[in-house]
This record gives C-alpha cells, sequence and structure tokens, in this order.
C-alpha cells in the first residue's frame, strides 16, 4: 500500500517512477475501499448540517468503482494491470482529497459562487462589465484545472509501467478518460450522503433528462378538468367573478387581489388562501375587489377553478378593471413547488406548473406594472429572479433550491402563511416589516422542529413600495 503511495504522489505531480513496484489484487481491493471512503466522507461533509443516509448511493458508488476499473484495465497490458489501476485508484484518493481540502478552504474565506471569488480578487471587473464573462471563464477552468492534473498524473503513470512512445501513451490516457467520462453518463448514480439542497434531478444524466421530458410534458399541458360539467362551469363561473369586482376609485391607489389555491389533493392550500385574503382585507383596500380560483372538489361547482387558462382570464379581467397606473395587483399563490413553478391540481384531474415566465408574461401582456407577488411554495424563490423589479415586490417561502414546510392535510395554514398573514400583518404594518417579522418566526419554527432552513426570499421595489406605504398609513386606524 506505501508503495503506490508513493508511485500515486510521484505521478500527482506529474513524475514517471522508474521500476514501480509490482502488486497483486490484495493493493488493488484495498485503495479501492480507501477511495470508497474517502468519497463517502466528502459527500457528507458536502451534506453538512443536514446529511440524509441514501443506501441506494452506497450501492452506486461500489458499482461505479467496479465499472471505473474494468473500464481503465482495458488500457494496460496485464503484466503491469494491478500496478496500473491501483495507483490509478491511489491518484484519485489523492487528488479528491486535495480538491476537497481547496474547496472547503475556498468556502470559508471567499465569497460562495464563482463570480464572488472572481469580484474579490479583481473588483474592476463589476466596474467594467465583464462580469458574466468572468463567471464563463471560471465555470471552465473548475472544469479544466481538475482534468488536466488527472491526464498529466495518469500520463506518468502509464509511462512508468509501459513503454511506447509518449504521444500514443498520452493518447491512451485521453481515451481512457473518455471512456470513463461515458461510462459515468450511462451508469445511473446518487450520492450516498444527500443534504437539504440536494435536488434527485441532477444526480445524473438519466434523472436530468426524466426531469426534463417531464417539465416540457408539464409547460406544455393544462391541468386535464376530468369533469366535462366542470369544464364547462368554467366561463360561467369566471364571469360571476368579475361582474362581483369592485371598481376603481379614480385619484386613490386601490389594491385588486388575486388568490390561487393550486393543489386539490389537500385542504390546506384553501384554507390558506381564505385566511391570507381576510388579513389582507384588514391591511389593505382590497375588499370587494379580490378574486379567487380554487382547486377543490367541494368548491368546484361555485368557484373557478385554478388553471393555467383560468389564471390567464383572471389577469385579464383585473387588467380591464383597474387603473393601472395608480392601482396595484396582488397576487397569492399557495401550493407545492417546484424548480419550474407553482403546481396546479385540478379534482379528479391531472397536474400542470405555472412558471414565472408564464406569470410575468401574463402580467406584462396586460400592461400591469405594480404588482405585489406572494409565492407560499416549495423552491419558491424561483419567481424572484423573473418578476424582479421596481414596481414589483415579491416575497416567497423559500429560496430556489430548498423546500417550505406545513402543508400538511388538516393544518390551517404552511409555516409562511402562517407567519405572514396570521402572526405579523397588522393594519399599518407594510410588507418589509411582516416579511422581516415572519422570517424570524419562521426560523425559530424550523430550528425546534430540527428542519433545514427554507431561506424565505423578499424583494420590495422601491416604486411600488413608495406607492403602497400611505395605503398603509390610512389603513392603521387610530
Amino acid at each position: 500500500m506505501w508503495s503506490v503511495f508513493k508511485f500515486a504522489a510521484r505521478a500527482a505531480i506529474w513524475r514517471p517512477t522508474p521500476n514501480p513496484p509490482l502488486v497483486g489484487l490484495s493493493t488493488l481491493v484495498g485503495w479501492t475501499l480507501v477511495l470508497a471512503l474517502v468519497r463517502g466522507v466528502i459527500q457528507l461533509l458536502d451534506a453538512i448540517p443536514s446529511p440524509v443516509f441514501n443506501p441506494y448511493g452506497l450501492n452506486a458508488l461500489i458499482a461505479w468503482l467496479v465499472i471505473a476499473i474494468a473500464v481503465a484495465a482495458f488500457f494496460v497490458r496485464p503484466g503491469a494491470r494491478m500496478t496500473f489501476l491501483s495507483a490509478m485508484v491511489a491518484l484519485s484518493v489523492l487528488t479528491e482529497v486535495v480538491l476537497s481540502a481547496i474547496r472547503l478552504g475556498l468556502a470559508l474565506v471567499l465569497p460562495p459562487s464563482p463570480i464572488g471569488l472572481m469580484l474579490s480578487l479583481f473588483p474592476a471587473l463589476g466596474e467594467h462589465g465583464l462580469t458574466d464573462w468572468a463567471e464563463g471563464a471560471i465555470s471552465i477552468s473548475f472544469f479544466l484545472a481538475p482534468l488536466v492534473s488527472w491526464i498529466g498524473g495518469m500520463f506518468a503513470i502509464i509511462r512508468s509501467v509501459e513503454p511506447g512512445a509518449q504521444l500514443r501513451l498520452l493518447t491512451r490516457v485521453i481515451a481512457l478518460w473518455a471512456a470513463l467520462f461515458i461510462a459515468k453518463g450511462l451508469v445511473p448514480h446518487t450520492p450516498v450522503f444527500a443534504g437539504p439542497s440536494f435536488d434527485a434531478r441532477s444526480a445524473n444524466w438519466w434523472e436530468y433528462a426524466r426531469a426534463a421530458q417531464a417539465a416540457r410534458r408539464e409547460r406544455n399541458a393544462d391541468p386535464d378538468i376530468a369533469s366535462a360539467r366542470l369544464q364547462n362551469l368554467q366561463p360561467a363561473l369566471l364571469q360571476a367573478a368579475f361582474a362581483r369586482l369592485a371598481p376603481q376609485s379614480k385619484g386613490a391607489t386601490d389594491v385588486y387581489a388575486l388568490g390561487i389555491a393550486g393543489f386539490a389533493d389537500q385542504d390546506v392550500f384553501v384554507k390558506e388562501v381564505d385566511g391570507a385574503l381576510a388579513a389582507l382585507e384588514r391591511a389593505l383596500p382590497v375588499s370587494g375587489r379580490s378574486l379567487r380560483l380554487i382547486n377543490s372538489a367541494e368548491t368546484a361547482e361555485t368557484t373557478p377553478l385554478a388553471s393555467r387558462r383560468n389564471f390567464a382570464a383572471a389577469v385579464q379581467a383585473v387588467g380591464q378593471v383597474m387603473n393601472k397606473a395608480e392601482d396595484v395587483l396582488l397576487l397569492f399563490m399557495t401550493s407545492h413547488g417546484s424548480n419550474n413553478g407553482i403546481a396546479l391540481q385540478v379534482p379528479g384531474g391531472g397536474a400542470a406548473v405555472l412558471s414565472p415566465q408564464e406569470v410575468k408574461t401574463s402580467l406584462d401582456k396586460e400592461g400591469i406594472k405594480n404588482r405585489v407577488v406572494i409565492v407560499s411554495a416549495c423552491f419558491g424563490g424561483v419567481f424572484v429572479q423573473p418578476l424582479a423589479n421596481d414596481d414589483t415586490i415579491v416575497l416567497t417561502a423559500a429560496d430556489a433550491k430548498n423546500t417550505s414546510f406545513g402543508c400538511a392535510t388538516g393544518r390551517d395554514w404552511t409555516y409562511f402563511g402562517d407567519a405572514l398573514f396570521k402572526q405579523s400583518l397588522r393594519p399599518g404594518t407594510d410588507f418589509r416589516r411582516a416579511f422581516d417579522h415572519a422570517r424570524v418566526l419562521i426560523h425559530g419554527w424550523e430550528m425546534m422542529d430540527r428542519l433545514p432552513p427554507s431561506n424565505p426570499q423578499g424583494h420590495f421595489g422601491p416604486a411600488v413600495t413608495a406607492k403602497l406605504d400611505p395605503v398603509f398609513k390610512a389603513m392603521a386606524g387610530p
């Protein structure tokens, strides 16, 4: 084991070893077990503070190491095979330990993102608008540096055990890397330990392709309304709801509210919409100016369903009633969420996703400039970047990489809805103060329940914030 370690250490700095020691199967097995242990520990550290053990990841780790060794065995002559493979595995151990140590060190002393690293070293990049170029260059370098290092180390190993021209040996090493790259893409794998931000859809190419295909289906399909009777009811229900909207008041800032409960299988979302609109009526002048789109079997014949088509129709109806220069539209959506948007599941039917881009497109198409968008759903942060501007407030229950909590059947609120609407939004309390108070509450609840942080997001456009300030103050009362 020690002789192979010295062999691999010399190869790591691209130095061949004359007359390397010949080893047997036991040494190869020993180094393979060391590599499996190292990779497991690295994955555990990456998953902190909330690592979750995945037994399928253990199977994938062992299977991948066996496949990698089998593939590499074809690239060296039989007499030197055990030595070559043992040194390759030992080199992988050294490389992964060093890279992980560097990554951990950078995470402790430098900004977490590649562009943050570059700006910390070269602040002038931000001044000259070169951040996009810099981020691309850093991302490429983070991929190329380990690749070049590994090829150089393997070239030193194969030169030590195989006779032949250096160009031919280098070509063989590059072919080996390509074969391992293809094999890793074809073999499904997942980590042994996963953290709270782990997304199975990014675990391997198979999961990524399946998620992409599912996302395309969701984007192209409206919820399948199982009952033709319910489908036929929608135009009349929408028209009746639109007719009840109070007209706008000239010279005043009116607030129109659209509440969406997206998931029919759980009643918490319906209760949350009702509770949120009631809280909003106490804090803002939305009485008589609110619409509900509800996916629930209990209200399916009296209230319009929350479908993509009905959402677009509701936005259009509000846009025709409100004064777009004076008034504000408040959109509240509560449901399950994903990286693609918010789920819409109708009673007894299929499900679709209302994406951030679709929300933005509908609002922009109707010319609704002043808006507040509140998203109570997992991964709600995906709505922030597409919608954030000076005329928009965006509040979400979680960031784009984390789940939120409390969406259980029988509950009256999710964590976010409870903290924001029930506990924090009071007459005279604006959205910024209510959101800051809600974040503190949610953080405490998550700590008590030992849950990973959802990290609610808030963007406060200065123009719409200034427009709403006197409205909040007027609603404060004596």
